[in-house]
Parts: structure tokens; sequence; C-alpha cells
């Protein structure tokens, strides 16, 4: 049984329109989000955990004006001549979203820089996510679907935001966009062939080849591909740094869990699953191996409200959970998924159901990671439903190209 707690009024979602080519795409995210842009150094202080009003937050809030500037110089000098020989289309976007958006170019390599670097440091990790995804065969409407919570602290909520990118260059394809306002790149979207894609944060390690973020990588996949298997052979062939776990579906009808390192990815294709699949944060694939120990603890360098808990329990929780449902759903409705994705129950793993909503839960509400964005999205339908809140706490709003 899934158990919710009943939504609050919508929360409207406006998408920003932008066009061109890719700076001036990127020309158009930055006037729409300089607000946002501007108070990066208050959200990177919030991101830390540090309450602003006390006194430890007030200096910290005075040090990130000069530290976010320094991040930034430094991240930029190791990551933007990667960035312009593999991925010049993107960083000609940061380049518009800096000019239009009033702040210094080497300020919005900060978030990239730190998603790169937490990747080499043994059990610090941003965030967390869970996706849930079924075929056309398995789905009420017959058609393909992926749900995924994007669970990260509430102090970065206002920098989400919806853009539908349409680019100049007839040979690279409309998309709808989920990302924040200094990145490139995209955590979720959908393109004008049906290709729609989710991704969520992996530990895997491997050597990269160049510092590039997925995030990146997620809106090239967009631009340049139209099914699952163009898009695993291009994410294959590509650089990258970091780790994901990526679903993929297309207007056909094939699904795909991919789990992902700099330089390895493991696939589970839907249609050796119970044509449904579900993610959280660990690997259950060959690139187990090379994940963070199941017994590793997160460390001190970690916001305080996570230190010491260990790395996978949340993933694991979730995952187990949102199987099982799955199991139980099914032939599934876009209400059934959304209704996992709202789910507070415990999980098969043990712990006491809650009617709130935990660490553990598939809609998160930890002290820490909270699930502060839920996207739905149909390959078919070209069409996505988003919210930048958790499934329990308001209605989705639907973007169509």
């Amino acid at each position: 049984m899934v158990t919710r707690v009943a939504p609050k009024p919508r929360t409207n979602v406006v998408p920003v329109e932008c066009a061109g080519d890719h700076e001036s795409m990127g020309a158009a995210q930055g006037r729409a989000t300089a607000a946002a842009l501007a108070g990066l150094d208050r959200a990177i202080v919030e991101l830390m955990a540090v309450p602003l009003e006390s006194g430890l937050g007030k200096l910290a809030r005075s040090a990130g004006r000069f530290a976010v500037p320094a991040l930034g110089r430094v991240a930029r000098r190791l990551m933007a001549r990667d960035l312009k020989r593999h991925y010049p289309r993107q960083y000609d976007r940061m380049a518009g979203i800096a000019r239009a958006g009033g702040v210094p170019l080497s300020w919005l390599f900060v978030g990239p820089g730190v998603e790169v670097a937490l990747n080499r440091v043994s059990y610090v990790r941003p965030g967390a996510c869970t996706a849930i995804a079924v075929t056309g065969s398995r789905a009420r409407r017959g058609e393909p679907m992926i749900v995924k919570n994007f669970d990260y602290p509430d102090a970065a909520r206002d920098t989400y935001l919806v853009r539908v990118s349409r680019p100049a260059r007839h040979t690279l394809a409309p998309s709808i966009d989920v990302t924040a306002a200094p990145l490139a790149g995209s955590h979720e979207g959908i393109n004008e062939h049906g290709l729609a894609i989710a991704y969520n944060y992996g530990y895997f390690t491997g050597r990269a080849v160049a510092r590039i973020p997925i995030t990146n990588l997620v809106q090239e996949v967009l631009e340049q591909c139209r099914t699952v298997d163009e898009a695993l052979a291009h994410i294959a062939r590509r650089p990258r740094s970091g780790a994901a776990i990526l679903m993929i579906a297309d207007a056909g009808g094939a699904l795909v869990s991919v789990e992902l390192g700099p330089d390895a990815m493991g696939v589970r294709r839907a249609s050796d699953c119970g044509d449904a699949l579900a993610h959280a944060n660990h690997g259950v694939t060959e690139m187990a191996e090379r994940d963070v120990p199941h017994d590793a603890v997160l460390s001190r360098w970690n916001p305080p409200p996570v230190r010491g808990h260990r790395v996978h329990q949340s993933s694991e929780a979730r995952h187990a959970r949102a199987e099982q449902l799955l199991d139980g759903a099914g032939v599934a409705s876009e209400r059934d998924l959304i209704a996992i994705a709202g789910d507070h129950a415990a999980s098969p793993n043990g712990g006491d159901d809650t009617d709130d909503g935990d660490d553990d839960t598939i809609c998160r509400h930890g002290p820490y990671y909270r699930t502060t964005c839920s996207v739905v999205l149909f390959p078919q339908r070209r069409t996505m439903k988003v919210m930048f809140a958790a499934p329990c706490e308001a209605d989705y709003t639907e973007v169509s190209l």
C-alpha cells in the first residue's frame, strides 16, 4: 500500500524560453535568473547547513563573498579548457548566462567544479534521487513514463528552472530541460524526438580523461540523440567526470537504467526486468564493484546533519521500497507512479511507518536532503510535468514542446 499526505495547492512553474545559438540561449537564461545568480554566495553558505543568523553563519556569508569568486577562478582554470575542447556549445551557453546575468563567468564554474571534485573525495557525495519508470506494456495508457524525485537541500530550490531550448542549428533538437540558474547542462529533459532522460547522482569510481560534469553530457544527449540506443552509443564515447545513474526512455518504447562512471557503464534494460525499472543512488549492475562500500559512512567533510550516516542507507531503503511498489502496481497509471513518488511509508528494509516522511522514504524529508523537485516525463507526448517541491506538497505543472 502506498502512503502519502494530501497535496497542497499548485506551485506554478513558468518555463524560460531560450532560442538561437548557444550563447543567445544562455543570455535568455541569464536575464531570467539574474537574481538567483547574484545570490549564489548566500546559497552556497546555506548548502553548508550553517544557520545564517548565527555568528558562524554571518562569518561564513562574509567569507562567501570572497570564497565564491576564488573557488570559481580555480575551477575555471581546471575545467574551461576541457569544456571548450569537448563541449564548446555548452561553454558558449555558460558565457551567455554570465554575460546577461551580470556575474563573472568564473562563478558558473563553482557548481560544476564542486560536482567534479566531490567524486574524487571519499564518502563526500552530493544529493540523492529516486527514479521509477515503466514501458508501454506496463502502463495503463500504453505509453512509457519516467518519474523522478530530486533530493537536495532547500537552499538550492531558488536556483531551479525549467527552460525550453530551441537551438538555431537545425541538426540539434529542441528540448525541455530541468536545470538550475548557473548550469548550461541539465538534470532532466525531453527532446522533440521523444527521448527522455533523468539523472540521479551516482558514486562510481574510475579515471576521467576530461573534467566534464555529467549535466553537460545530459544536455548534449538531448540535443543530438533520437533513441535510447543512440543515447547509449553517444554516452559510451563521450568524455565525462563523476558518476551518475541515468533513466532513459524513447518514444518507441525502449527504456534503460544506466550506471555511469568516468570510464565505464553498466546497463539494465526494462525488457529484461518485467518492463519496469527503479533506481536510487547505488549500483546493482557490474558497476557495483566500483561503488562506495556499503558499510561506509559519511565523513566529517559532510554537512553536520548527515555526518556519520551510512552512505547507502537512504538509497537502499528508497530503492527497495520503489521496487516493492512497482511490483504491486501491475499495469500502472500516471497516478500510480506519482503516488509512488509521494510515498511516505517505511521501506522493506525496516524502520517505522511515518505520515510525514523521513530520510529513508521515497518522498524524502530528511534533516538535510529533501525532495525539492519532482518530474514526470512522457516520451510519446514530448511532455513533462514538473514541480519544485515534494509530491506531497504541490501539484505538477505541465510543459510541452
